[in-house]
């Protein structure tokens, strides 16, 4: 395929169903996890902080850069997504941690081992 076949081409008839449904659940994630971040601050359960929000734009900028590399290494090498499926899938991971980091902060009773999970996590985070 040749370059002005590529710009006529829509992109995302280029990205499998499964990989456009993956990116769909991160900017839903992205959005609970920014909505729950914010609730904290107007509950007043951690004061709010420019820095945290200014740090956590860049780097969810960083994330999607990464994100567009990664679509582009499977396009170019032919590798059927792997890598981006494996990339969204931890980033997935990671924000649903945070809302349910930020969820447990605001009060909310969560399962058995989601609650102890999170719990240890930030004991062992608290000993560095």
């Amino acid at each position: 395929m040749d370059i002005a076949q590529l710009i006529q081409y829509p992109f995302l008839s280029l990205v499998p169903t499964t990989i456009l449904y993956m990116l769909l659940a991160y900017f839903a994630f992205k959005v609970l996890d920014f909505a729950t971040g914010l609730l904290k601050t107007w509950k007043k359960v951690s004061p709010y902080q420019s820095r945290i929000m200014r740090d956590g734009i860049i780097r969810w900028i960083g994330e999607l850069v990464a994100i567009t590399f990664v679509i582009l290494l499977d396009l170019i090498f032919g590798l059927d997504f792997y890598l981006t499926g494996f990339t969204l899938a931890l980033f997935l991971y990671k924000e649903g941690g945070s809302i349910a980091e930020n969820l447990q902060t605001l009060g909310v009773d969560m399962p058995g081992i989601i609650g102890e999970t999170i719990e240890k996590l930030n004991k062992e985070g608290g000993r560095k």
